[in-house]
């Protein structure tokens, strides 16, 4: 092996045989004299040429930029010129030895130069038993010994191998031909040909550790593109079932209501549709959930933000939790709720958040447990200043004493998807994403949530800021729902299930419904009914509900007409499509009767106020 810069140390280290290399092969050319790697010790050493080697090494350090092929070619050239050789070259294995191993001759220069590409094979060529020896040898006469190294080419005097150090699993060597007997080669030439050797293997090592990470990060990127392509197919297919889902969603909600309507008296059948509708408000909450979380990865979840007090907005997230809490015998204790406290708010989507973090308490409170939601208000000599408009923070905490949170599973609650142990759930689980959208939604708001636990069986606290609070406003009064009189309704939809369950629903409400299934059809309708009102589906075949809009404010008979749309598409971006379209109210699917009455209190409220 290699001990020292000395070349005389490779002679006398060269004893040593190697485990991949038959010895007898060895053995054989030693008895052959065609090894006469001794013969180096008695040669006079020629001085070296130390101003062409640097100039030679720079040259090579340039070229590791570049090819593996050329880098080989020019240390091919390199050895020729150095060593005055007249045939020179590269042969490498790319694998490990084995008995039917070959190594190929990948650069070669001088008068061998035109067999670059030819093998031989490892047992039975100089360069096998170099590597055997683990020393650079010296070879005589060659070709009369080794079959595969003869040829046409003028004989080969002397050949000098080194190994190039490649590592495990590659074996490679760099060597120099003699066809001339004046040309003896010595230890100068054994110095140049192991430093242009350490060179290669140093060379090549960082050029395919180079090639190999480019290839990596290729595959990485692609990996990622399918994954991106993966991810975009999954929100597609989930904007897709949310709205899917909200079309059979919106007969079945309206003809829970009118159920309930037609049923009033009849204490047990309203119970009944009662627990209906508060499922279908659950499967409604879920839904919206899977939408969110789909803006949330595309960036596109918007606040639409009003003064509101915060006893309305607590009304709300107690009433739609307020059927489990009694269904489990929880204690529901809510405090610190001040009459006149207003914050800036979305209202839907903190009710909606709020609903779910008493929600999560009470699915993982057992039976007869406690909870409590705790509001306060801090001024801005309390806490930080965020807006001018704003005076203070609001503190929601809602706290349990439920089954706790283990301190690995509190680092991911905020996770997108995911979901407590099955062993502490319950069958209603949800689908992971609550938390996820909840932490993003205050975020919009400007505000922080926290939940903390001290472990199995200890409960959970969130604590949930927001720096909204605001002066309350001067006049703060609500239309009544009451004062919303009988309308002229024509209800557009390509679902016979909807035209038939929202309709019922409607007229149970005292209004005038006529239905049409097509947008050809509410033309017609509409030109002889005259509606106050036109509840429009958007996705119908070949009349869709923008165009139908259009045709209908082309008319003048039906210029005091109310467009509203009423849809499964929820998204910013088709509230705002409509809006430009000449829709005066955008409504989700299932319709809530409460937000279409409040809308029309409040145009008929405008109405009177200018005097028509």
């Amino acid at each position: 092996m290699r001990t020292g810069n000395d070349a005389s140390s490779y002679v006398l280290t060269g004893a040593g045989a190697s485990e991949r290399q038959d010895m007898k092969s060895v053995e054989r050319a030693r008895a052959a004299g065609v090894i006469i790697t001794a013969q180096l010790e008695s040669r006079p050493k020629r001085p070296p040429q130390l101003a062409a080697e640097n100039a030679a090494l720079v040259s090579l350090a340039r070229a590791l930029t570049g090819a593996e092929e050329d880098l080989l070619q020019l240390l091919a050239d390199t050895a020729l010129a150095l060593c005055s050789a007249d045939s020179s070259g590269i042969s490498l294995v790319e694998h490990p030895i084995a008995d039917d191993s070959r190594f190929e001759w990948v650069a070669a220069a001088g008068i061998c130069w035109p067999h670059v590409g030819a093998s031989t094979p490892v047992n039975e060529s100089p360069c096998g038993i170099t590597i055997a020896l683990g020393a650079p040898q010296l070879f005589g006469l060659p070709q009369r010994y080794f079959d595969a190294l003869r040829g046409p080419t003028p004989e080969v005097i002397e050949g000098l191998v080194v190994e190039i150090p490649l590592g495990a699993g590659a074996n490679g060597t760099i060597w120099v031909m003699s066809h001339r007997e004046d040309r003896k080669f010595d230890l100068e030439d054994v110095r140049i040909l192991t430093s242009l050797a350490d060179f290669a293997g140093a060379a090549l090592t960082v050029i395919r550790a180079r090639k190999d990470a480019a290839q990596q990060a290729a595959e990485a990127v692609a990996v990622r593109a399918a994954l991106e392509q993966s991810e975009q197919h999954r929100e597609n297919f989930i904007s897709v079932l949310g709205h899917e889902l909200r079309n059979p969603m919106s007969p079945i909600d309206s003809a829970i209501a009118a159920a309930k309507r037609a049923s009033s008296g009849n204490e047990t059948v309203t119970g009944i549709l009662a627990v209906a509708q508060r499922q279908m408000h659950q499967l409604r909450m879920l839904v919206d959930d899977l939408l969110d979380a789909t803006r949330i990865r595309h960036g596109k979840f918007e606040l639409k933000c009003s003064d509101i007090a915060l006893t309305e907005l607590i009304a709300d997230a107690v009433s739609a939790v307020q059927y489990d809490i009694d269904a489990r015998k929880h204690t529901l204790v809510v405090s610190g709720v001040a009459q006149s406290a207003f914050a800036r708010v979305d209202r839907v989507r903190m009710s909606q958040m709020l609903s779910n973090l008493l929600s999560n308490a009470s699915k993982y409170t057992p039976d007869g447990g406690r909870i409590e939601l705790i509001v306060e208000t801090q001024s801005y000599s309390a806490c930080r200043v965020t807006d001018e408009s704003f005076i203070g923070e609001v503190v929601f905490t809602v706290r349990d004493n439920g089954v706790g949170i283990s301190a690995p599973e509190l680092s991911h609650v905020f996770d997108m998807y995911k979901q407590a142990p099955s062993g502490n759930n319950r069958t209603e689980g949800g689908l992971g994403i609550g938390l996820a959208v909840a932490k993003r939604m205050v975020e919009l708001h400007g505000g922080t949530i926290v939940i903390r636990s001290d472990g199995a069986h200890c409960g959970t606290e969130v604590i949930l800021r927001l720096p909204t609070l605001v002066e309350p406003p001067e006049v703060t009064r609500r239309v009544p729902l009451a004062a919303v009189k009988p309308a002229r309704i024509l209800l557009v939809d390509d679902s016979d299930d909807a035209l038939e369950a929202v309709g019922l629903m409607l007229k149970l409400e005292g209004h005038e419904v006529r239905t049409a299934s097509g947008g050809m059809l509410a033309l017609s309708v509409a030109d002889e009914f005259r509606p106050d009102v036109a509840l429009i589906d958007i996705a119908m075949p070949t009349v869709d509900g923008f165009e139908l809009a259009r045709n209908l404010r082309a008319r003048a008979a039906l210029a005091r007409l109310t467009l509203i749309a009423l849809t499964g598409h929820s998204s910013e971006a088709d509230k705002a499509r409509c809006l430009v379209s000449g829709f005066d109210l955008h409504l989700t699917k299932p319709l809530s009767l409460e937000a279409l009455h409040r809308f029309l209190a409040e145009q008929a409220a405008q109405t009177r106020n200018v005097g028509l």
